[in-house]
């Protein structure tokens, strides 16, 4: 209440002074002496006022002010002057002179008042920002890459908390904004000429705040820059901000990722809203990578309510905690269980009765799977098979199973695994209403399976970075990107298809290791050493994502693919399967397993051998 009564007292001080200048160009110094000029200034100025307060004026946070801030003033005392000219007209057809204010004198208080006002404001700015500067500012040099709408509210924010630095101006790639100031600081050049204004300007951060930028287009802007002279900070990408707003909470330094998974990746929002709002949601495997960033993406979505359905308590726990911090209002249900614990399934989907299924539960370790087959079996494909039965019987409205490029050809047991579960619900979805979909894709970077942890420590542990195989590759996606596609696929569902994602283009394992040293200050094979030690049982120098025979088919979508198959289990097929599958992993027979590979997946290369890794035997985690 006291900054409201100060700032309109000054405003109508403002208002009032303009009045009388208005008065004094207009009539003279002998006007001011007039009867009416008190009680007329008086009048005007309080409409006016009255008009600021009612469009909001005094409702802006002048210490995070923009320019649509100032429009608030511009609009606020137009409305007055109207306002009070109009009806100081109409007063004087009463024949009642007191409100009266002459045209020209009015106009001229409507923009003397409009300038003063918004100089007050810009006067208190200056004074704040440079009382802060004084009182807490950095000395340590910024400069921001991308003077875009995430490079200015960057800049603002900065300005307005010193303590985190001095921005010395922005790098920009597009030839009307060099040379131009954006909020008083200028634009210096392009990024070609990173270095040579890190060295003139001793800059000691650089920040890319361009959200929008491609993977292709940041390792470009991180090749110019030398990293053991300068800091590198980042915005994450388009996928993670999704519609808000940078900020300084956002900022990290530059990762792996940023280097390989910065696709900007569009969805249709009210499309997947559709499909989710309103809607029982089920996610399986909800405490894993894949499956809580489900979470996360179908909370905003507005269903009526999600289980996170898994094995451990605390992953269960964790992302729990997030999403009723993020939103409250939202009905969520832990649940801890096994999905191949056909009776607690069973019981699930009779009392919670799920309308969307997101089945992300898996073992996903190639090499571990390999020394644990019937694990593999028992949760990849009779788990799946499982909560696929139930979401049939059940009568859910659509399941979407996360699936791997693994299940192509597969070499591993692990992409067996999956490669069953694939054909288990294309079977089911033959004759069931619930409409089923396989979302089949490569890595995810960040995931806790794959290699980019491993590399991670190896690099904090001086090295050396172990890599397979020179020439190995691996398609990779950030996680929200990849989950975003899955929602987007599953809205696509109608009859047990295999969508396929466009993964862009392979990347090399050794090249993925070089850049990762290189982020973290190092020099590759000198610094720290690349060693190679072979390619591990199941492992595949290069993934396809469709199988011979498999035609891709275009989706609404540019990133999703469809793929169709003629070869689609019979009824008898599938129980056949089913029966024969469970008695093989409840006996551990791997004889049987072969046999069961060897007909239901033909193109396999999996070989089943292993009942109990040998003492002193290796199981390595890399993807």
């Amino acid at each position: 209440m006291r900054r409201f009564l100060i700032l309109a007292l000054t405003d109508y001080l403002l208002i009032y002074a303009s009045y009388a200048l208005g008065m004094y160009f207009r009539y003279g110094i002998f006007s001011l002496n007039e009867p009416e000029f008190f009680q007329n200034g008086a009048f005007f100025s309080a409409i006016v006022l009255l008009s600021l307060v009612v469009n909001g004026t005094y409702r802006v946070s002048w210490s995070y002010a923009n320019f649509r801030d100032f429009w608030i003033i511009l609009r606020g005392t137009f409305i007055g002057y109207i306002a009070g000219f109009f009806f100081g007209r109409f007063m004087l057809l009463l024949d009642v002179k007191i409100f009266t204010v002459p045209l020209t004198v009015s106009t001229m208080a409507f923009f003397g008042a409009t300038l003063l006002i918004i100089w007050s404001r810009i006067f208190w700015l200056t004074y704040l920002f440079l009382k802060i500067d004084r009182e807490g500012g950095s000395s340590e040099r910024l400069m921001i890459i991308g003077a875009g709408d995430a490079g200015m509210s960057l800049a603002e924010e900065i300005m307005r908390n010193p303590s985190y630095g001095r921005i010395i101006g922005f790098l920009d790639d597009s030839p009307r904004k060099r040379g131009k100031r954006i909020h008083g600081l200028p634009v210096l050049g392009n990024t070609e000429m990173v270095m040579q204004l890190v060295e003139k300007h001793n800059i000691s951060r650089v920040i890319i705040a361009i959200p929008s930028a491609s993977s292709e287009e940041i390792r470009r802007i991180m090749s110019l820059i030398d990293l053991k002279k300068v800091r590198v900070q980042t915005l994450p990408g388009l996928a993670e901000l999704m519609n808000k707003k940078a900020s300084l909470g956002y900022l990290r330094e530059i990762s792996v990722e940023d280097l390989l998974g910065r696709e900007t990746v569009s969805v249709e929002k009210e499309e997947l809203r559709k499909f989710i709002s309103g809607k029982r949601v089920l996610v399986t495997g909800a405490g894993g990578s894949i499956g809580s960033e489900l979470c996360r993406q179908i909370a905003e979505l507005s269903p009526s309510a999600m289980f996170l359905l898994g094995k451990g308590e605390n992953s269960i726990y964790e992302i729990e905690n997030e999403l009723k911090s993020s939103y409250p209002e939202l009905e969520i249900h832990r649940i801890i269980a096994d999905i191949q614990d056909e009776h607690r399934m069973e019981y699930l989907f009779l009392k919670l009765k799920p309308q969307l299924v997101f089945h992300a539960a898996a073992h996903k370790h190639v090499p571990i799977m390999e020394e644990n087959p019937t694990e593999a079996f028992r949760v990849n494909s009779l788990g799946t098979y499982t909560i696929a039965r139930f979401a049939d019987k059940y009568s859910a409205e659509s399941m979407v199973m996360i699936s791997t490029d693994k299940a192509v050809n597969p070499s591993s047991i692990m992409g067996v695994s999956k490669r069953l579960a694939e054909e288990m619900l294309k079977a089911i979805s033959g004759k069931s209403s619930t409409k089923f979909a396989m979302v089949r894709f490569g890595n995810v970077l960040g995931s806790r399976g794959s290699v980019v942890p491993k590399f991670t420590k190896q690099i904090q542990a001086g090295g050396p970075v172990t890599v397979t195989d020179p020439r190995m590759t691996r398609y990779f996606m950030t996680v929200p990107e990849a989950v975003s596609l899955v929602l987007q696929a599953g809205a696509f569902a109608s009859s047990g298809e295999v969508f396929v994602l466009d993964m862009g283009k392979p990347v090399k394992i050794s090249d993925l290791a070089r850049d990762m040293i290189t982020l973290a200050g190092y020099v590759p094979d000198q610094e720290i050493e690349i060693k190679y030690t072979g390619i591990r049982p199941g492992e595949k120098l290069f993934e396809k994502l469709s199988l011979h025979g498999e035609a891709f088919e275009k989706t609404p979508h540019p990133k999703i693919f469809k793929l169709k198959s003629n070869k689609i289990l019979s009824s008898e097929q599938l129980k056949e399967l089913v029966i024969r599958l469970e008695k093989a992993v409840e006996e551990s027979d791997f004889n049987a397993l072969n046999a069961i590979v060897k007909e239901f997946v033909p193109d396999a290369t999996a070989q089943i051998n292993c009942i109990i890794p040998e003492l002193g035997s290796k199981g390595e985690s890399q993807k």
